[in-house]
């Protein structure tokens, strides 16, 4: 793929994100109460594409949503008729305005598992019909720790499209798939909003290496899968847990936690099931019907928790689910951290 690379400025840069809105079906970051989640939008006022939602919400609802319809039935004397729900508004063809990579990445990783032993059509749909654009961050926060989790800073490609702010001011826009760069040639830039080509990409690769050297949290995953795979039964997965409340806000929050649950609403002889998130933090998550819960202890389900992140996943996909966002850590109300709950455990080893 020979991709072609544009600069332009925040004037240039404003242009381009009016343009999309206008032309296409677009969600981006909408602030409310100084929070930021995707909505549907109309105008480049009612956003901020350059928001900083890493620290409050992820894309995942975009594809995974937090409860939807699966199926309707109805039931009489003849038997039970079984259909389809309403058409799914997320299917549609649309452009993911202001994703950030960790979320963007977060999808790549999520696919393995939407396309293991059961293909679920609908995530299949929203992600075929989906351009994201992603705006690169600047800097990395104090939770941060994406570099050290399977992760090409330079060469990424989980979004369609990348916006880089240089360190001088110039804004680069770049092709990252070819489903990105049908995307560019079908909305093609206008030179008049001061979008022009770029013969060097020197301003991109500086701040792909500022960016890189601006983490706190560095990990070595390495390390840190192997010693979690041989201490199964360490007592200090009770000590890291020890604080947790099992309010479950990590696990929605993430943008690879993938666990739901099924549930039935009925009012006479009519019904909707539906799919939601759950958490394997619930006590209730793993309770058989019989009555025995193989977790019955906080413990056992954050050990669970870490363990999937980190060891059960890389297994079977060779790659780690957890992406390094660090919105666990900032959602949490007792302050825990993946990052330091499978370090310190690690330790033990």
């Amino acid at each position: 793929m020979n991709v072609e690379t544009f600069v332009t400025d925040k004037a240039g840069l404003v242009k381009f994100y009016e343009a999309i809105i206008a032309n296409n079906e677009t969600y981006a970051p909408v602030e409310k109460f100084g929070k930021f989640d995707f909505k549907r939008v109309l105008t480049l006022a009612e956003c901020d594409p350059d928001s900083p939602i890493t620290k409050t919400m992820s894309a995942k609802p975009l594809f995974f949503p937090r409860s939807a319809k699966i199926l309707k039935y109805s039931a009489d004397a003849s038997g039970t008729d079984v259909k389809e729900t309403d058409e799914d508004p997320l299917t549609g063809k649309r452009v993911i305005l202001g994703m950030k990579h960790c979320d963007a990445r977060g999808l790549q990783v999520l696919d393995k598992v939407y396309n293991w032993d059961y293909i679920d059509s609908d995530y299949q749909k929203r992600r075929q019909n989906s351009v994201i654009i992603s705006s690169r961050c600047d800097k990395a926060e104090t939770h941060c720790f994406c570099t050290s989790l399977d992760y090409d800073v330079e060469n990424l490609d989980a979004m369609d499209v990348l916006i880089v702010h240089g360190l001088d001011g110039k804004i680069f826009i770049k092709a990252r798939t070819e489903k990105g760069e049908t995307f560019l040639k079908a909305n093609p830039i206008d030179p008049a909003s001061g979008i022009q080509h770029s013969a060097s990409e020197e301003g991109m690769k500086k701040q792909y290496d500022a960016f890189a050297a601006s983490f706190r949290l560095k990990m070595d995953y390495k390390n840190v899968n192997g010693k979690l795979s041989k201490i199964f039964d360490t007592p200090e997965f009770e000590n890291v847990s020890a604080s947790c409340i099992g309010c479950n806000t990590c696990a929605f929050i993430c943008p690879t936690c993938h666990c739901f649950k099924i549930s039935d609403e009925k009012i006479k002889d009519t019904g909707i099931r539906y799919k939601s998130y759950d958490s394997c933090n619930n006590g209730y998550f793993t309770l058989m019907a019989g009555g025995h819960n193989p977790r019955p202890v906080k413990y056992r389900r954050w050990r669970q928790r870490a363990m999937h992140k980190f060891v059960y996943y890389k297994e079977r996909f060779g790659e780690n689910l957890c992406v390094g966002c660090g919105r666990c850590a900032i959602s949490c109300p007792v302050n825990i951290s993946i990052f330091e709950v499978v370090n310190q455990v690690a330790t033990t080893v």
